[in-house]
């Protein structure tokens, strides 16, 4: 049986993850409130609508739309001077497939504009066909939506669907879909909740070549 990977960018092919916590942590200042890096952390890849929902629980006020913005602002103030960088391994990943013609997409929480900048930075050759935002749909990550829609646009059943995810809102989404789940831990590890929606745990990019093409066999990956 074939198989589809669907890669998450932020965290897994563009080293970004440190930048939104640092810049939500930023922002958040800026507007006269505090974050907890844990907090930042938790908004990694997570649909707009409970961000909202979050931000007005926790500081009593509907302050998402303005942090929001600063912390846009402030991301871009820092791209003048310093390019985004993909993850160790993506560049080539992605030529590698090319090369063997492994399908994959891109199932993002960024716009489809923000997509095209930042991978011009990384210097990641993606077709924007490939590309799937959350922005295209009603509701973002952890829900299945963006993967059901990605199996759609990829014309395949779920257990076709391999899904590389770095967080555990973006975890939880491919598994709710029906997706293989493989997670590669970006800034934080996997908590035992975590793990129950995880089918693999990988270090890093270079295993997911070799996982692509061996997948089917279990004793290899048992």
């Amino acid at each position: 049986m074939s198989k589809t990977l669907f890669f998450d960018l932020d965290g897994v092919l563009l080293d970004t993850e440190p930048l939104y916590r640092r810049f939500w942590m930023e922002a958040i200042e800026k507007c006269g409130y505090e974050m907890r890096e844990k907090e930042a952390l938790a908004l990694r890849s997570l649909d707009a609508s409970l961000s909202r929902a979050w931000f007005a629980k926790r500081y009593g006020s509907d302050i998402y739309d303005t942090v929001r913005e600063t912390r846009k602002q402030l991301m871009e103030a820092y791209r003048e001077d310093h390019k985004i960088q993909a993850k160790a391994g993506a560049v080539e990943l992605l030529r590698e497939m090319a090369e063997k013609n492994i399908r994959y997409f891109i199932v993002t929480a960024s716009p489809l504009s923000r997509v095209e900048r930042y991978r011009k930075d990384a210097g990641l050759d993606l077709d924007p066909a490939r590309v799937i935002s959350t922005k295209t749909i009603a509701r973002g990550k952890p829900y299945p939506d963006v993967y059901l829609e990605a199996q759609r646009i990829a014309d395949c059943a779920p257990e076709e669907a391999v899904a590389i995810e770095d967080s555990p809102n973006g975890i939880r989404s491919a598994k709710a879909a029906g997706c293989f789940t493989i997670m590669i831990p970006d800034l934080t590890q996997p908590t035992e909740e975590d793990l129950q929606y995880c089918d693999r745990v990988l270090q890093d990019l270079s295993a997911v070549l070799s996982f692509a093409e061996n997948h089917g066999d279990e004793n290899h990956y048992a």
